[in-house]
């Protein structure tokens, strides 16, 4: 699922609804490398409160992210916990920052750019396999955290790349 009709909840002017939707998730590319979601489809909570002629929106859903870690170009998984609030007046977003396409427009919204830009912002600084990952030797590229302490080179080795 891409996009979600807002008008398909029939409740109250002061009521409440819930829906559990598949969203479909694209990958990401953060420095030319691309980091997937498990399944590539996540399954997003939507609660819709109206109140009034304002709907309030929240959406909750938990992700797996695969991708190469930052440091030693092994997979690195991340677990997410995502939490996501906007606000619908008039059928049209009251959340979005400025120079951003609301979520909602015309009563629709679109879950899944909603669900990426919130994945996007639950992200880490930096994607590691492990807190404690080596990275990669600065001189031959080898794995250190697969060579072992004992690790080194020559003094005044090069970096061939």
């Amino acid at each position: 699922m891409r996009r979600f009709d807002l008008r398909s909840l029939r409740f109250a002017p002061d009521d409440h609804a819930w829906r559990r939707l598949p969203v479909e998730a694209d990958p990401f590319v953060l420095g030319g490398q691309e980091y997937a979601v498990e399944g590539r489809v996540v399954g997003v909570s939507l609660d819709a409160t109206r109140v009034g002629g304002k709907i309030a929106l929240q959406i909750e859903f938990d992700a797996v992210l695969h991708g190469p870690c930052q440091r030693c170009l092994e997979d690195a998984r991340l677990d997410l916990h995502v939490l996501g609030a906007d606000y619908v007046i008039g059928g049209e977003s009251q959340g979005a920052d400025d120079g951003e396409a609301p979520y909602v427009l015309g009563g629709v919204l679109e879950v899944d750019r909603w669900v990426r830009d919130l994945l996007g912002s639950a992200l880490p600084p930096q994607i590691v396999c492990r807190e404690e990952c080596r990275g990669l030797c600065p001189v031959c590229g080898v794995n250190l955290n697969q060579a072992g302490d004992d690790h080194s080179h020559e003094p005044g080795a090069v970096s061939t790349g």
